[in-house]
């Protein structure tokens, strides 16, 4: 498996969620759910809204300036190899060896009715929870303008308080901000992220699991999961 393989993943996963008409929506965790599925008594100093923890539409989810931008409306709904190429910034080659590597080990599966490529959500995440780390690993590097994630994301921003004044980035000349870098999951993850808004909150709570201690990795496992499954 290649590290690229998990934006493709999370990538099929968004266009599935569009073509259902799905689109970033308001949903409550109850604490106490959250706090039983986490193993926690009482509620976790971490969780900064002491109701409900909120995975909502944002009115500024961008972490860079706007730049022009060539619309991929039409071919982020469409799951052809020229499609995703477009979206993902990938070649078509790294695009359909991609989806042959996660067909060949189960997490992608065709749907019988449409003959599109499906994610096999559960295994994806399990993947992401207890691998992603060691598997991809990634430590900050220097301060660098760009595109804020994990804990920094605008999907993770004042629900986990982080150990310090940097927050990190993945590296992008039009970021909004500075911070420590972080090597994306794949070198096109800040160009893929502005078509796609999913596709960002998706990779910045991965980066969350990759880089966070394990309130921040448990946080954003359960949101991953209450979102995805």
């Amino acid at each position: 498996m290649k590290s690229q393989d998990i934006v493709v993943l999370f990538k099929l996963i968004s266009l599935e969620f569009q073509a259902k008409g799905e689109r970033v929506k308001k949903r409550k965790f109850s604490v106490e759910k959250e706090n039983a599925s986490l193993g926690f008594q009482s509620l976790p100093e971490y969780i900064q809204d002491f109701e409900t923890i909120l995975l909502s539409s944002f009115d500024d989810w961008r972490g860079w300036d706007d730049v022009d931008e060539d619309s991929e409306k039409s071919s982020q709904h469409n799951y052809s190899v020229r499609a995703l190429s477009s979206a993902l910034g990938l070649s078509k080659t790294e695009v359909s060896s991609s989806l042959n590597r996660c067909r060949d080990i189960g997490l992608i599966y065709t749907n019988h009715t449409d003959g599109l490529p499906l994610v096999r959500n559960k295994a994806l995440l399990d993947l992401v929870t207890y691998s992603i780390r060691y598997i991809f690993p990634v430590k900050p590097g220097p301060i660098v303008r760009g595109i804020p994630t994990a804990f920094a994301a605008p999907i993770l921003a004042g629900k986990v308080i982080s150990g310090g004044d940097l927050i990190p980035v993945w590296p992008d000349a039009y970021g909004k901000s500075k911070g420590q870098e972080i090597t994306p999951l794949y070198r096109t993850v800040p160009g893929a992220v502005k078509k796609d808004e999913l596709l960002y909150h998706f990779l910045a709570l991965v980066d969350a699991i990759r880089i966070g201690g394990p309130r921040e990795t448990k946080i954003a496992d359960a949101m991953l999961r209450e979102w995805i499954l």
